[in-house]
Parts: structure tokens; sequence; C-alpha cells
């Protein structure tokens, strides 16, 4: 009987130290998946028209692996580049070729100080569905002529301009309309002059929106407030709106934050808002 035990015993261990063994070696073989160079290139792409001068990505050179980049987070399996986090202290000019990368899930390039942003030919170089969720490009201080590059992103959810010049657009509103995915529209500051047309627009997936500090000379167009139904965010504070509160505003049932301040409103407030 000893001699069945101690057996079993012997095969247990024998079974417990070839799993861990397994285990180790598969962890083993995450860890050392490298950057995939076709991403590789498209950072050292990117980097070229970037001035440095704080040495925030003074990591990203040809000897190290650019998963190990900083800013740079990658799939541990594949090695694809999956996220993109470099918010604050760079200038010169932004190159989005950056969102050839076919896995990029979240871009922030917010607050630095991009004069330039410069825009491939991205729909010709984006075959792939794209990824891309989060994209953050605020409170840089370039002008941006049009819109039309952000049509191959039908997954994104988040969208913050917010501090790009964009009064060259005149189409604005029908460019982000072809995101069907979005639910955060932030356009806060953009030298906005118009709206235009709402007609066909359809911007019902919206939950957040923010159109503030922009210098707006009319009243929102009629039947804007029947595009955005499901709404519980909306900042129209500094916009030189006028006119009456309109009262379509009742259309917004799940509207929670309200923002009004400092515009060119007359009359009473709607007793349907109230």
């Amino acid at each position: 009987m000893m001699t069945i035990l101690t057996s079993q015993m012997s095969l247990l261990l024998f079974l417990l130290l070839s799993i861990t063994t397994f285990h180790k070696t598969m962890c083993s073989n995450h860890t050392v998946v490298q950057c995939n160079e076709k991403d590789r290139e498209t950072l050292l792409t990117f980097k070229q028209g970037i001035n440095d001068t704080l040495g925030r990505i003074s990591t990203w050179s040809t000897e190290n692996d650019c998963c190990a980049w900083e800013g740079v987070h990658c799939d541990n399996i594949t090695g694809r580049v999956t996220e993109l986090d470099l918010n604050n202290y760079l200038e010169g000019e932004m190159n989005l070729c950056i969102l050839e990368l076919e896995f990029l899930s979240y871009l922030d390039l917010s607050g630095n100080d991009f004069d330039l942003i410069r825009i491939p030919s991205i729909q010709h170089n984006i075959t792939h569905s794209s990824n891309l969720v989060y994209l953050d490009l605020s409170f840089n201080s370039a002008t941006v002529n049009n819109l039309h590059w952000l049509s191959p992103f039908s997954s994104l959810k988040y969208l913050d301009l917010s501090g790009i010049d964009l009064h060259k657009e005149t189409n604005w509103l029908q460019a982000v309309n072809i995101l069907p995915s979005l639910l955060e529209l932030q356009l806060s500051d953009c030298n906005l002059k118009n709206i235009p047309s709402v007609e066909y627009l359809n911007l019902s997936s919206l939950v957040t929106l923010d159109f503030s500090l922009n210098n707006f000379t009319s009243h929102l167009p009629d039947g804007f407030f029947n595009l955005t139904k499901d709404i519980t965010y909306l900042n129209l504070h500094d916009r030189n709106m006028y006119g009456e509160i309109p009262s379509s505003l009742q259309n917004l049932q799940n509207l929670k934050h309200l923002d009004l301040y400092n515009n060119k409103l007359q009359g009473p407030i709607p007793d349907e808002i109230g």
C-alpha cells in the first residue's frame, strides 16, 4: 500500500512540476515578443517632426524595442502597438501617420505645443477595420483645414479636438456625423463660427457634447435637439448664441448637465424645461 501511495504522490508531483514549467515557459515567451517592425517604422516617422527639448521621448531609439519606449504600449502576445500616451511637453509637427498603426485603440497627444498637424493620405493607407476608440489631440496650437481624415475611424467613441483651430472647416458637423460609434465629442475653443445645416444628420449616439468657447453668430438650427436625444452632458457656454432658449431642449430626456453661461439669450426659461 505504501508503495502505491508513494508512486501516486510522485506522479502528482511530476504533473505539478510539468504544469509549472509549461506556465513559466509560456509567460517567458510572452515577455520576449518584440515590437512589430512596421509599427516601429511608423513611430520613427512620427518622431521625425517632433522637437523634444525636454527629452520626453529620449528612449525612442533604434537600439531599443519600441514596446519599451516612453508612452508606447503594446499587446503582450502580438507585440503590436495598441496605445500611445504622450500628452504634454512636445513641440513641432504632429504627423498623423501615427493613425496608420493597425491595432492602435488609444491615442492621447493633448496638451503639447504642436504648431503644425500633418495629415497624410490616411484614407488610402488605412485598409483595415480601424480599432481606434479614443482620440485626444486637444490644446495644441495648430490649425486643421478639414476633418475628412476622420472617416476611416468607425469605432471611435471619444473625440477631443478642443483648442484646435477649425475655422477653415465649414462642414465639421457633417464630418463627425459619419462616426457611428461616437459617444463623446469635445470641440471647445475651436474657432468655429457657424453650425452647418443639420438636415440628414444623426447624432443620436452622443452622450457628451461640448461646443463651448466658440464664436457662433447664430441660434441653434431648428431640429438640433432632435439629433442628440440621448445626451446627458451639453456645454454651450461662451458661444455667442442669441435668441430665446429653445423649447426643444425638452427633447433631451436624459440630460443631467446643461451650461448656457455667457450667451446672448433672451426671454423666459421655457416651461417645458422646468
